[in-house]
């Protein structure tokens, strides 16, 4: 049979892709690049193009971050819809303390308010992949009120920091240097004090991708809240919701999840 020259370019960017899966382990070397050919040509004649295939195309051809937005937003997807992803609605990128060395495979975070509707803690187990050889660190964000952080597994804290407008964080220092594609888990938490504030929301930053992420907000105290949203964010500390959907409480716990998040903030907020 001919092959003709729309096939060749299908099956080269079958190819592209395949061996992107193939280095990243997200595709066996078993699998055929060609298995994915019907995949990518719907996505190139405009007929299909879902979340993952997008990223694939992405991720394989090593766009920089312009086209990574304007594909995006051609695509509609940063509408985002909240249970296939949710990307690209930061607004401007706040400043990293240090360079993301790691991207998240799982993330499950679990926030609890206390008595006093002020934020009591929250507790983390966390997945990282190494995007590169020699990662020996995780650095964890924090909020500045934090009265206690503690490492339960995966690690040892290490030196904190202070930096951009009023952001803080500290190094938790891996119990095992990671290679480029091994993983490791970590599971911390934060506590906060009892009188530190009257909490109605709380956010969660993405800037790398994070994949399989869970995240939940329990109330302990004794009143519930009036009204709750799972909320997307265009910034990690200001400004309103720039879309949100409205949940109800299962006893006294409200609960999210979603395949991935990318240079977004997620998470809720509440009315007492």
């Amino acid at each position: 049979m001919k092959r003709t020259q729309q096939d060749l370019h299908q099956a080269a960017v079958a190819e592209v892709i395949a061996h992107y899966l193939w280095d990243c382990g997200e595709l066996s070397e078993d699998v055929p690049s060609r298995s994915l050919k019907d995949r990518v040509s719907r996505a190139l004649n405009g007929s299909v193009m879902s979340v993952e295939t997008l990223r694939w195309f992405i991720e394989a051809f090593e766009m920089d971050d312009n086209h990574r937005k304007d594909l995006w937003e051609t695509t509609c997807f940063v509408e985002n819809d909240l249970e296939r992803g949710i990307a690209y609605t930061l607004r401007s990128r706040r400043p990293m303390a240090k360079p993301q060395r790691h991207r998240t495979v799982s993330l499950f975070e679990r926030y609890s308010v206390g008595p006093t509707r002020s934020l009591a803690g929250r507790r983390t187990y966390h997945t990282i992949r190494a995007v590169e050889d020699g990662v020996d660190a995780y650095f964890l964000n924090y909020e500045p009120w934090a009265s206690a952080i503690e490492v339960l597994q995966g690690g040892a804290l290490g030196e904190r920091c202070t930096y951009g407008n009023g952001l803080t964080g500290i190094d938790i220092l891996l119990s095992e240097r990671l290679r480029e594609m091994q993983t490791t888990t970590l599971e911390y938490r934060v506590e906060f004090p009892s009188d530190c504030r009257n909490t109605t929301e709380v956010r969660r930053p993405a800037f790398a991708r994070a994949e399989n992420v869970d995240m939940a907000v329990e109330f302990v105290s004794a009143e519930l809240p009036r009204k709750l949203w799972w909320c997307i964010w265009d910034d990690h500390l200001e400004g309103s919701a720039v879309r949100e959907q409205e949940l109800a409480l299962q006893g006294r716990t409200a609960r999210m999840a979603t395949p991935f998040v990318e240079e977004t903030v997620v998470g809720f907020r509440w009315e007492w």
